[in-house]
């Protein structure tokens, strides 16, 4: 069903008119689709801000920037915007540009547009109480506790009663700050079932790390998708200097949304400790690439995590650059596999290991880790590839790779994964322009009768002005 509806917008984006382009841009949003949304802004907004709806149609482009997570590119587009702009969209656009400037941990450029926004417009309560919180988040991305904490301090007297979301945001911003004593002055404003309660008590030595952990992941089995949770757990491993459990709370917690920044070279740490483990216990000596990479494939059954952990430690002290590529790539396929995409995807472009992968290499790595494979599982290592390159902003390399995994699937009865890859590569195609290309492809696509062997190489037309 999910399938059918992606295929159903598709349709709609594809044939739709230039008149009523916006209206269609909005309901992909709606609907769920949001670089299909984007792809139409880009590829229709009136280029010049004097054109009527051109405000409508940059306000939904913030929005979706937000939400595909561009912060670079709000940043620089409020740089540009007329000063004479209606004063409704100033006030959004100083929102999202305090935003932007956090996600890339610029708490001084945050508070200087947060300082704009609270004094030059008479914020309603809501918008007003969340500008607030974006001065404390500033301090604390910063690593400036004391300062975090004494806004708090003032945002509790101002805005009372404390909602309990808030005071647990505070005290789990403080814990992560160490400022364990600081966060304890908002216990009595916590949920006591909640996780910012369990991490704080966990931290001061009220409860045990074990049994924290206990309760953390009978609480993720109801609700799998909080953040909180799988940071107590990864929090409480370390204190038990537990580095096995560290590990595989680390992966888990890279699939989860709102993950710290730091969260990828802390995963990347843990697999060098545990793989120097197993190296010492089969007294394997540094340097000998062979006997590590052997001892990875041996145990990627019977350790699944240990086997990651090894291509890791190759990946980063392997002798030549074909064997540390070639730890990389199985260290990928096996995060696929396990399945970790979403912590593929973060942990190859953030690059802890300090090689950042070029679109080359990466091409290299994806096909070393799906030769052999049949297209049903190979088609997961492109989709993912293309995610990766989507994630730094390169649209042509990313349609390329979701290509392909369009192109591996059996479109007669698609599933998730093949429309989901349709639907993005034709939305990376509209955005650079190509939108005879991504008609093309779709309906090249949807007419498909069976997998196909192996995908041509792309040939793209003249870009459209």
């Amino acid at each position: 069903m999910r399938a059918l509806v992606l295929l159903t917008l598709l349709t709609l984006a594809c044939a739709a008119s230039a008149a009523d382009s916006l209206s269609v841009a909005q309901q992909l949003y709606q609907a769920g689709a949001p670089q299909l949304a984007y792809a139409r802004v880009v590829r229709e907004q009136p280029e010049k801000s004097e054109i009527a709806g051109w405000y409508d149609w940059e306000s939904l482009r913030l929005t979706l920037l937000s939400d595909t997570h561009r912060p670079a590119e709000i940043i620089e587009r409020a740089k540009h915007y007329p000063q004479n702009a209606p004063r409704e969209f100033q006030q959004k656009t100083l929102g999202h540009a305090a935003w932007a400037h956090l996600e890339l941990q610029q708490g001084v450029a945050a508070r200087a547009l947060l300082a704009q926004l609270i004094w030059r417009f008479e914020l309603n309560p809501a918008d007003h109480q969340w500008a607030r919180r974006l001065v404390i988040r500033s301090y604390l991305i910063e690593h400036k506790a004391d300062e975090a904490y004494r806004a708090m301090l003032r945002y509790q007297q101002d805005f009372q009663p404390l909602p309990k979301e808030v005071a647990a945001e505070f005290a789990q911003g403080l814990l992560r700050e160490e400022r364990a004593t600081e966060a304890m002055t908002w216990l009595a404003e916590l949920d006591p079932t909640s996780p910012a309660t369990l991490a704080l008590l966990m931290k001061v030595g009220l409860i045990a790390p074990d049994a924290a952990i206990a309760q953390a992941r009978a609480a993720l089995q109801k609700q799998p998708t909080a953040t909180a949770y799988a940071t107590l757990i990864a929090d409480g491993a370390d204190m038990l200097k537990d580095n096995r459990m560290q590990v595989g709370a680390l992966e888990q917690l890279l699939g989860l949304p709102a993950t710290a920044e730091q969260t990828e070279a802390q995963l990347w740490r843990a697999y060098l400790k545990e793989a120097q483990t197993l190296g010492n216990r089969a007294q394997l000596l540094q340097g000998d690439d062979a006997s590590w990479l052997e001892l990875a494939l041996r145990t990627e059954t019977s350790d699944a995590l240990g086997a990651r952990s090894l291509f890791a430690y190759v990946a980063q002290h392997g002798v030549s650059i074909g064997v540390r590529e070639t730890a990389l790539s199985r260290l990928y396929a096996a995060l696929l596999n396990a399945p970790l995409e979403e912590a593929a995807v973060r942990l190859f472009n953030a690059a802890p290991w300090g090689e950042k992968v070029s679109i080359a290499q990466l091409q290299r790595l994806i096909a070393r880790a799906a030769d052999g494979l049949p297209q049903p599982a190979a088609r997961k290592l492109y989709f993912s590839a293309g995610r990766i390159l989507e994630a730094r902003q390169d649209a042509i390399g990313a349609a390329d790779f979701y290509a392909q995994a369009v192109l591996k699937s059996d479109l007669r009865a698609p599933d998730l994964l093949a429309t989901q890859a349709l639907q993005r590569a034709v939305a990376m195609l509209e955005r650079v322009g190509f939108k005879d290309d991504a008609v093309q492809f779709y309906r090249s696509a949807i007419s498909q009768k069976e997998p196909t062997k192996k995908a041509p190489p792309a040939k793209l037309g003249k870009r459209k002005k």
